[in-house]
């Protein structure tokens, strides 16, 4: 079974002010890289990276662990990207299409918590039923990123429109799909505001604090 991936990076950061991406959790680690590392210790069978035509791509360095250079995906510019979030699920969808996958798998580069172990779970519940249209992440009642897209899924998210993303297949009765609960919510912070993003970076330093 093949499971290609897509990495969301093309967002105009409105809310924030600023490109927030590059912003940093801790020194050396910025908003942007953490999941995209994360996906890399997956093993996808390839994952493409939506991005900005002008973004300089510098939120892709991190200088924990091995130190940090350049991860090799596929970075793929969506020069529509600011017509909304569905433009680059289809520009990242579309770019997969050659490789005729059996699934993709969708994630967020403004969410720095996703881990491993989150993303290997969602692969496994979508292998033991690939009859299933969706495998999605969920806290409490909500169906959320990252989630995993069956084939039978494509053409539905290839005609996508505006800025609401893959809700109105995960919401929709037309199709099946299960959803993988975690207790942790913080796992789903999306760093959108300052203030988002000062609450993600005292959560990174306590995680890490306890790690040590």
């Amino acid at each position: 079974m093949k499971i290609g991936a897509v990495y969301l990076a093309a967002g105009c950061s409105r809310r924030m002010g600023e490109a927030k991406l590059p912003l940093e959790l801790a020194p050396g680690v910025t908003v942007g890289s953490r999941g995209l590392l994360e996906l890399r210790r997956c093993g996808f069978q390839s994952t493409v990276v939506v991005v900005r035509p002008q973004d300089p791509l510098l939120w892709l360095y991190d200088r924990t662990g091995s130190g940090a250079k350049l991860p090799k995906f596929r970075i793929s510019p969506c020069k529509d990207a600011r017509e909304g979030m569905s433009r680059s699920i289809r520009h990242g969808v579309q770019a997969l299409l050659p490789e005729e996958p059996d699934a993709v798998l969708l994630a967020l580069a403004d969410q720095p918590f996703i881990s491993v172990s989150m993303l290997q779970r969602l692969v496994s519940v979508y292998r033991e039923d690939p009859t299933v249209d969706f495998v999605a992440s969920g806290y409490g009642g909500i169906a959320a990123p990252p989630v995993i897209f069956s084939q039978s899924v494509f053409p539905q998210l290839c005609r996508l429109e505006g800025d609401a993303g893959a809700w109105s297949v995960l919401q929709s009765p037309d199709y099946r799909g299960k959803v993988v609960r975690y207790a942790a919510e913080w796992s789903f912070i999306d760093v959108d505001t300052r203030e988002q993003l000062d609450k993600a970076r005292r959560l990174w330093s306590r995680v890490h604090a306890r790690a040590k």
